[in-house]
């Protein structure tokens, strides 16, 4: 194909829909830093920094304290230092809440509605708060659309190293604009190669590739068979006595509990293995007897399984903690920029303004995005629903 060719694969992908991508990539850039944003919006979320090791069988008395009566589901370490460990709750009205406590004395410092920053950001950008197998899937075929982007940007830029360093020219709007996309896009496109590929796979993922996992023994007493059993302390304490001696390696990051009959206790944590979520290495334990059933490690996952691991790591950029957060945020907004460099680019490409007569910026974005037609009709649909959604859920109709 020649470059012309090239060009116009390289706008089809990303100019009908660009008002999309550029909600989608920005709810994603938020939703990076959406535990800080809780973080700065809930004051029961800040405590003091500590460095020593969370005594969990002490912190879990506490909750109970505090939940009176209310069924406990989770239990997680504090996520930074500075922040509070956290646990969730479930009321008598089957709706979820989080509960904060000091991660050194296990102080009860206020609590939290379920549908924080955090919850509503991820949600909002991976299904648009539509039902799952809907909302995911729109979402994630944004990700062919990344992909041509992509791969045309860079045909269009064979050298792309040595424009890493051009700064756009000034001469006409057009012509800036224009630079203006292309160095953005060549310094974002590490990023925006990995949104492509994690967004192919959990499309995929769904639609029949999804990796097995080794079986949770189930749980063996009768009664965890047949109620949904209230931990006792001295069980929940046999149950991290379990995790460390079996798993000394193991930094339990998550205890849950059970809120269903037949589900055991889980603990979930990290040991050392690269680029895998909590899940990958747990415990499960017997609600009743306190016996351990099985156990799992990221390292022995199979190669698919650990490939699924994966993909939440590296698209949400949690793999480095604060570090890989602040450059996944930074590139996230470079990024979202791109889809309006792009509309600016295509406006000025099919309205041919004469040299000193082009209008504000705002118009030449919004000639941009009319010349959309039909993929900006779907777009703000989609985008509406998403919000409106969203501002019914939190006000809970």
């Amino acid at each position: 194909m020649n470059k012309q060719t090239w060009y116009k694969w390289h706008s089809y992908a990303g100019f009908p829909l660009a008002v999309f991508l550029c909600f989608v990539m920005f709810t994603g850039t938020l939703a990076v830093l959406s535990h800080e944003l809780d973080w700065l919006s809930n004051p029961a979320i800040r405590a003091p920094a500590s460095n020593q090791s969370l005594d969990w069988p002490a912190y879990y008395r506490n909750v109970l304290n505090v939940a009176n009566g209310d069924r406990i589901y989770q239990l997680s370490a504090p996520l930074h230092n500075g922040f509070a460990a956290e646990a969730i709750l479930i009321d008598k009205h089957a709706q979820r809440y989080r509960v904060f406590f000091k991660p050194d004395t296990y102080e009860y410092t206020g609590n939290g509605a379920w549908f924080n920053w955090q919850t509503t950001l991820r949600r909002l950008h991976r299904h648009l708060m539509l039902p799952l197998n809907i909302g995911l899937t729109i979402v994630s075929a944004t990700a062919f659309l990344l992909c041509v982007s992509l791969i045309s940007g860079l045909v269009l830029h064979p050298q792309w190293w040595r424009g890493l360093w051009r700064l756009p020219r000034q001469h006409n709007p057009r012509v800036f604009w224009g630079d203006l996309h292309r160095l953005t896009g060549l310094w974002s496109s590490w990023l925006l190669a990995i949104m492509a590929v994690t967004g192919l796979w959990y499309f995929v993922e769904k639609y029949g590739l999804a990796a097995s996992y080794p079986d949770n023994a189930p749980v063996t007493t009768e009664v965890a068979k047949e109620t949904a059993v209230r931990v006792q302390p001295d069980v929940f304490e046999k149950a991290i006595n379990h995790a460390h001696a079996i798993r000394p390696d193991l930094q339990i990051t998550s205890v849950f509990l059970p809120v269903k009959p037949g589900q055991p206790i889980r603990i979930d944590g990290q040991a050392g293995h690269i680029l895998v979520r909590d899940r990958a290495n747990n415990l499960i334990i017997d609600p009743v007897s306190g016996a351990l059933l099985s156990t799992r490690s990221g390292s022995q996952l199979s190669v698919h399984a650990r490939i699924s691991e994966a993909a939440d790591p590296l698209h949400f950029g949690t793999w480095s903690g604060y570090w890989s957060k602040s450059l996944y945020f930074a590139f996230g907004l470079v990024l979202t920029s791109l889809c309006v460099t792009g509309t600016i680019v295509y406006a000025h490409r099919i309205r041919k303004w004469r040299r000193g007569l082009t209008p504000p910026l705002l118009s030449v974005i919004g000639a941009g995005v009319t010349s959309m037609k039909v993929g900006a009709l779907v777009s703000f649909a989609l985008i509406v629903t998403g919000l409106v959604l969203t501002a019914s859920t939190l006000a809970g109709l």
